[in-house]
C-alpha cells in the first residue's frame, strides 16, 4: 500500500468539504435545470420519429415576442448545431439563405426533408441592464418539407433567467447572449426525439 493511500482521512471526514466545494459549484449554476429540458415541453409529438427527416433546412428565426434586441441570429447557429448533437443533418445556413424571400423560407425550397422553424414568443429584456434578469418563451416546429409542411412535431421552452452574477464573465454583451442562445437551444431540443436510424 502506498503512503498517500494509508494517511488518507476517513471518507466521513471529506463529506463536508466536499458539500462546501458543491455548494459553491451550485451558486454559479442556479439557472441551469434539475434535469435537461425541465423547462421545455413537447407541444405536438407527430409522425417525426417515423418519418426519419435527414436534411433539415433551419429556418430564420421568427420574432414575435414585440421586443428588440433578440439575438435571431445567435439563435439560429444554436439551432443549428444543437440539431447535430440529435442526428439530424442541418444544411449550411448560407446555403438555405439563398432561398430566403422576404425573410421567410418556404419548405421544400433546398429538397430539405423537413425544416426546423423558431418562434421568439416572449423575450422580456427590461430587468436585464438593471438585474440581469431575462423572460424567454421560445417555440420550434418541425416541418415536413415533402408533405406540404406539415408538423412534425413542436416543442415550446419557458425560462426565467436570473444572469447578474453571471454577466461579469464576458468581455461582450454580444458573448453573453450568444452563450445564453445556446443554452436555451440546447435545452429545447431536448425534448426533440432523436434521430433514429433506419433499421
Amino acid at each position: 500500500m502506498s503512503t498517500t493511500a494509508a494517511i488518507r482521512p476517513p471518507l466521513l471526514s471529506a463529506r463536508p468539504l466536499a458539500a462546501v466545494v458543491l455548494a459553491a459549484l451550485c451558486a454559479g449554476c442556479h439557472n441551469l435545470p434539475d434535469r435537461p429540458g425541465a423547462n421545455a415541453e413537447q407541444l405536438l409529438r407527430g409522425t417525426l420519429e417515423s418519418t426519419r427527416p435527414i436534411d433539415v433546412a433551419v429556418a430564420p428565426v421568427v420574432n414575435r415576442s414585440g421586443s428588440e434586441g433578440v439575438p435571431l441570429a445567435d439563435l439560429r447557429q444554436a439551432f443549428h448545431a444543437g440539431l447535430v448533437k440529435r442526428r439530424y443533418s442541418p444544411l449550411a445556413l448560407e446555403y438555405v439563405d439563398r432561398h430566403v424571400v422576404e425573410a421567410s423560407y418556404a419548405p421544400g425550397a433546398v429538397d430539405e426533408d423537413a425544416v426546423l422553424r423558431v418562434e421568439v414568443t416572449v423575450w422580456d429584456a427590461s430587468r436585464w441592464k438593471s438585474h440581469g434578469v431575462l423572460a424567454v418563451e421560445i417555440e420550434a416546429w418541425m416541418l415536413d418539407a415533402r408533405d406540404g409542411g406539415n408538423p412534425l412535431w413542436g416543442g415550446r421552452l419557458t425560462r426565467k433567467l436570473s444572469l447578474a452574477q453571471d454577466r461579469k464573465g464576458y468581455a461582450t454583451e454580444a458573448m453573453h447572449l450568444r452563450e445564453i442562445s445556446a443554452d436555451l437551444a440546447q435545452e429545447l431540443l431536448e425534448v426533440l426525439p432523436a434521430r433514429a436510424a433506419r433499421p
